[in-house]
């Protein structure tokens, strides 16, 4: 049985599960990162996955990188490596760098880094309360990168009374141990959340011992993370909002595929501080960011060292005109810059190594019954190196007796040159953005309660003035250029459902790909998903025993990929289906313990040639709420 095969059956019996049982009475979720509005689900045209506190705290085991890669079209090519593996975010069978990540809806990104990409090693599941997933091109609203689409990943902040607080004891194999602490509190005065985490593990080697007899050594990691979050009610319509985030850990890598290095070690270390308000009246709200990031990432071997800094600033007002028509308008304006030292290259100082970027966007939200619905938004950019571009969103849906919703959206994306495509020594401060155009359609069934749905789409991405890397024969023996076009084109399907005591979801995608390439003026065409299967799905049923006890099964498929590889070729990755179980007992209010099992029948795979993967593994922790 091939995997297209496999996860169609097993997403088969989850849509039976999800009509077959009585729904919850849960209140419908709400996505505010789709329209920077609060939105019913049902009421957005856009295709929108939410993983809520209760979900996540189903994931407390798990890396963000891994559960992200569990998300319907998302896959992260480095996510089941040892802790601190390089991690690649590719959506619907986009590039790195072509999906925007966001930290409380502020766009967070590593200006040290070849493709602009943040490193979701920075990050813990347990940092977080929310993450918000939106599918295909959003620059509209968000600006560069969001080419594929957005994740949108939402700190804690308050607890529900005056002071409490929570910890959480994990260990388990690799020698992984995870403790977190923290404390947080709301009253009418304001809110805030201060916690801690360490985390550490022994790990397993990163390159695969090909003759099983080198004996490779274990690459460990080491990571200290603090997050504080606060606001104060300066008024019942006005809030003042801080943030800080600090992020820093070491890790062990090796030389690279199936070559050992017992003596290379890596630091990275991620800041941010933030403020805002927001500013609540009777049709609507304005808000106000300020956020400053640094990144520095130091290699103790070749003693290189990449800094980069940003700024970004914005302000935006979402307006209900009137009962029918919602204006969302803003400006933001981000600055970065790099630093870098390396052995093999020439230094980048940051006072050269600069960028600036303003925007100024608007959005029409309208809705002229419970059933219609349209969006229509522009944006304009001006960019301190190539000049401008625009933007455009139409995105209609319609709700047909309130349990059927027909959807389509057309957009446009971009993505701005990094700094090291620019000013690297292989730079070309003529690089254009690269341009996209990406379509979708489909249709989403809702249970009554609107938290159950089985949703089926089609999407379309073009990009054009693609960034490429081009050999040189004289130095600096390489450059980067635009010179060809991708297209990814492919089927989703998604299901989710919340019953009495069972939850089922699964997730089945189809992409395929090509880039054309444009050289003396003949086109040449090529498949271009390196890394990236054609076929993946996922399935998870969990079930509520008794009062205290849940437990849950989950499938993971990805079908066979190609990637390139320098002397050898195009060389095959096999397809793998993984199966994990979770289980989690609450003693009361207080006091929780869960664990897992992942890779249940230890499968071997890989992800990236030469490299391992995690084999079976389990974790068991603690968690106390006070």
């Amino acid at each position: 049985m091939n995997t297209f095969t496999r996860i169609t059956f097993l997403l088969l019996i989850t849509t039976l599960q999800v009509w077959a049982q009585k729904p919850d009475t849960q209140l419908e979720e709400v996505t505010i990162t789709a329209n920077r509005t609060g939105q019913k689900l049902s009421q957005t045209g856009k295709v929108v996955t939410v993983l809520t506190d209760s979900t996540l705290q189903k994931y407390a085991t798990q890396s963000l990188g891994e559960l992200l890669t569990r998300q319907a079209g998302v896959m992260i090519v480095g996510a089941q490596g040892p802790l601190g593996t390089n991690q690649t975010v590719s959506l619907r069978g986009a590039g790195g760098g072509n999906t925007l990540i966001l930290l409380d809806g502020l766009p967070i990104y590593d200006p040290s880094q070849i493709n602009n990409t943040f490193d979701l090693n920075l990050l813990s599941v347990g940092e977080c309360e929310r993450i918000e997933i939106i599918r295909g091109a959003q620059s509209t609203l968000y600006g560069s990168d969001a080419v594929a689409g957005v994740i949108n990943i939402f700190t804690k902040k308050e607890g529900y009374r005056p002071i409490g607080g929570h910890a959480t004891v994990q260990a388990g194999s690799y020698g992984i141990f995870r403790g977190t602490v923290g404390v947080n509190g709301a009253s009418k005065v304001g809110y805030f959340n201060a916690q801690y985490t360490r985390l550490r593990s022994d790990g397993f080697s990163a390159a695969y011992d090909a003759k099983g007899n080198q004996n490779f050594d274990n690459d460990g990691f080491w990571q200290d993370n603090v997050l504080l979050n606060g606001g104060i009610n300066l008024s019942p319509n006005l809030i003042w909002k801080v943030r800080g985030l600090y992020s820093g850990y070491k890790n062990e890598i090796d030389a690279g595929a199936l070559t050992d290095d017992p003596s290379y070690n890596y630091r990275n270390t991620f800041k941010l501080a933030g403020t805002g308000i927001d500013y609540s009246y009777a049709s609507g709200k304005l808000t106000a960011n300020y956020a400053f990031s640094a990144f520095q990432r130091n290699s103790v071997q070749d003693k290189s060292t990449f800094e980069g800094n940003s700024h970004f600033a914005e302000i935006y007002n979402s307006w209900r005109t009137t009962s029918w028509l919602t204006l969302v308008t803003g400006v933001d304006l981000r600055t970065q810059n790099t630093a870098q030292t390396n052995p093999y290259a020439p230094s980048l100082e940051k006072n050269l190594a600069k960028t600036t970027l303003f925007s100024a966007y608007a959005t029409a939200l309208i809705r002229t019954d419970s059933s219609f619905a349209l969006e229509l938004g522009g944006r304009y950019n001006h960019h301190s190196l190539y000049g401008s571009n625009a933007t455009y969103s139409i995105n209609p849906s319609y709700l047909l007796s309130n349990q059927v919703k027909f959807f389509a959206n057309l957009s446009s994306g971009f993505r701005a040159p990094s700094l090291y495509q620019l000013y690297s020594p292989y730079g070309n401060k003529d690089l254009k953005p690269e341009m996209s155009r990406s379509l979708e359609a489909g249709v989403q069934l809702f249970a009554t309660d609107k938290r159950s749905f089985i949703r089926a789409l089609y999407f379309d991405r073009a990009i054009k003035d693609v960034i490429a890397f081009q050999s040189l024969s004289v130095e600096p023996y390489g450059k980067y250029v635009n010179y060809s076009r991708q297209n990814d084109h492919g089927l989703e399907f998604e299901v989710s459902s919340r019953f009495k005591n069972l939850v089922v979801s699964g997730n089945l995608t189809y992409v395929t790909g090509r880039v054309t390439q444009t050289v003396n003026g003949r086109d040449s065409s090529s498949f271009n998903l390196f890394r990236i299967p054609k076929v993946m799905g996922n399935a998870t049923v969990g079930y509520q025993f008794t009062k205290h006890f849940f437990s849950s099964l989950a499938v993971r498929s990805v079908g066979k990929r190609q990637e390139q590889v320098y002397g050898l070729g195009i060389v095959d990755l096999a397809a793998y289906t993984t199966l994990d179980v979770y289980a989690e007992y609450q003693f009361n209010a207080f006091v929780k313990l869960y664990g897992d099992v992942r890779n249940l029948t230890d499968k071997q795979y890989f992800e990236v040639y030469g490299y391992n993967t995690r084999r079976r593994n389990f974790n068991i922790g603690l968690k106390f709420d006070f």
